[in-house]
């Protein structure tokens, strides 16, 4: 059962309310076990489009982020493990390019803002701690000096920026499987002020779609529902999102990731909004499947659309009371699976034996995704893994497979009737059930499913009407189209498809929901209401 509502309370000043970066550096090298070496990360460095002279967007990395919590561009961040020293490296400023485009911290300015032990320019002896005690050695001569000391480096070669900096990281790189292992560990597990980020992005994820809601009885098309879910985000300061918003009416409702938002709603019954924002880099993740019905408002368009409705909804709920520390997603997977099993075999989209309706599948063509995915700094967050071996290597499995190959391999082997999921998407990936029920685990391939106190895990099950899934990978297929009713079916096709996600807390005794936006009855009574009220204005 969920927890009972908490009191948060955010204090500021005297740094208090700043990101925890040396506690999360301390964790990572707990992890690490290891009492020496000098961990460097790099953060995204600003670069131009191709061809022109506009910046890309920036988007800071996210292992740089947690060491640090800074959210400029050009930084390293290195942390000395025996001394228990965080010092947080920045470009200097090159006073030419301030009246264009600003400036970044100063190293003063640094210190105030970040929870670090120190501030430095990147290639300057100049620094408010020791400036006067002689000439402080740059970044590059710090690693040079470690390297020569036999003092081991841990960073992550792969996000190194392309400069004599990240040349001396890369030529002293080693351990760099065991860092991203113990960063992805920590991250796993949020603490307290990462909670309360995530909970502000859903509060103003929230606000947004009731935007919606409450316009949506006048809207007719879907850039209308992006531009007033954007409207309410870029005025809450929370312009970046977590990934691209998906405002999909009709037939566009059915595809997971459409994200053209461009269509007129004409006939369409349902829309899937599928939008969260971030909040100081963290990410929220919200669906709702919106009626349209110009005439009533707030009502069901058709008994086709609230019976899709009403089973994702019971799906969800059953589901988010499953969650819990020591409970395993896959289990929770397998539970979402088989109430869309039964569902479809009630409404009579499927029809046939439960056992052999199962056994081929067939339900998969219906809710052909997982069941949810780790939330944090990205909207698909690092997910637990197999710890690297006494190498450093990753650890390999039979035929020298990676573990979490062997396990998507093992899932497209047994379903390859069915597309390929997004990586990353659903982190039970290594111990998907099979058609058999069974999941892809044993005593040497262990469930890394299992759910702990401080995760926080999206439940968005769905069922879609795709036409270009059903047509190509179950119509013609003598293994399904034997427990499809096409009569039904086609009554059922308009509906497009219906996802409802919330944001899941997993808390000492249970669960947290994290996202308030409205649903179910709740939300078609904004709509409704919003109607009247604009009528009678």
């Amino acid at each position: 059962m969920p927890d009972s509502p908490a009191m948060h309370i955010s204090v500021k000043g005297h740094g208090l309310d700043k990101y925890p970066a040396k506690s999360h550096a301390r964790r990572v090298t707990e992890k690490l076990e290891v009492a020496e070496g000098l961990l460097v990360l790099a953060a995204t460095p600003s670069v131009l489009y191709p061809n022109s002279d506009q910046p890309q967007p920036f988007r800071q990395d996210r292992y740089f982020y947690y060491l640090s919590g800074c959210n400029e561009s050009g930084c390293y961040v290195a942390y000395d493990i025996h001394q228990d020293k965080l010092v947080l490296w920045l470009p200097e400023i090159d006073k030419r390019k301030v009246v264009w485009s600003g400036r970044g911290s100063t190293v003063e300015e640094a210190l105030e803002k970040y929870d670090i032990d120190d501030a430095k320019y990147i290639s300057s002896s100049d620094g408010p701690i020791e400036r006067g005690m002689g000439r402080r050695t740059t970044l590059e001569e710090d690693i040079q000096q470690t390297i020569s000391l036999g003092i081991s480096i841990y960073s992550l070669p792969d996000s190194l920026p392309d400069s004599l900096i990240g040349d001396w990281l890369y030529i002293a790189r080693g351990g760099e499987s065991q860092l991203q292992y113990a960063l992805n560990c920590c991250r796993v597990i949020k603490d307290e002020h990462e909670i309360s980020l995530i909970r502000r992005a859903n509060e103003i994820t929230a606000e947004a779609h009731k935007a919606v809601l409450c316009g949506i009885h006048g809207f007719t098309n879907e850039a209308d529902v992006e531009a007033a879910y954007m409207g309410i985000c870029i005025a809450r300061h929370a312009r970046e999102q977590a990934y691209s918003p998906i405002a999909g009416s009709g037939s566009n409702a059915s595809e997971l990731h459409y994200v053209k938002n461009e269509d007129d709603f004409g006939h369409s019954q349902m829309m899937v909004l599928d939008a969260g924002c971030e909040y100081s880099c963290y990410a929220s993740d919200v669906t709702r499947t919106i009626p349209l019905n110009r005439r009533h408002p707030g009502t069901w368009p058709s008994e086709e659309a609230k019976n899709v409705y009403k089973l994702v909804e019971r799906v969800q709920e059953a589901c988010i009371v499953e969650m819990r520390p020591g409970k395993s997603f896959v289990e929770i997977t397998r539970l979402s699976f088989d109430m869309v099993l039964d569902g479809l075999l009630e409404l009579g989209v499927l029809k046939g034996e439960r056992e052999e309706v199962k056994e081929a599948g067939t339900h998969y063509g219906f809710f052909p995704h997982g069941l949810g995915h780790h939330l944090g700094l990205e909207v698909h967050d690092v997910a637990p893994q197999a710890p690297p071996q006494s190498d450093g290597q990753s650890r390999y499995g039979r035929n020298g497979k990676r573990e979490e190959e062997r396990g998507r391999e093992g899932y497209l082997r047994s379903h390859p009737h069915l597309p390929a999921l997004p990586a990353n998407f659903d982190f039970a990936i290594t111990t998907f059930p099979a058609n058999d029920g069974a999941p892809y685990a044993d005593a040497d391939y262990p469930d890394y499913s299992v759910l702990q106190s401080g995760m926080v895990v999206t439940i968005e099950p769905g069922v879609y009407f795709n036409a270009y899934l059903l047509d190509n990978f179950f119509l013609h297929s003598d293994k399904h189209t034997k427990f499809i009713d096409k009569e039904v079916l086609k009554r059922y096709m308009p509906v497009g498809g219906v996802r409802i996600e919330d944001d899941i807390l997993v808390t000492k005794k249970g669960y947290e929901n994290l996202t308030s936006a409205a649903k179910g009855d709740e939300m078609l009574k904004i709509i409704r209401e919003s109607a009247v009220g604009s009528q009678e204005a």
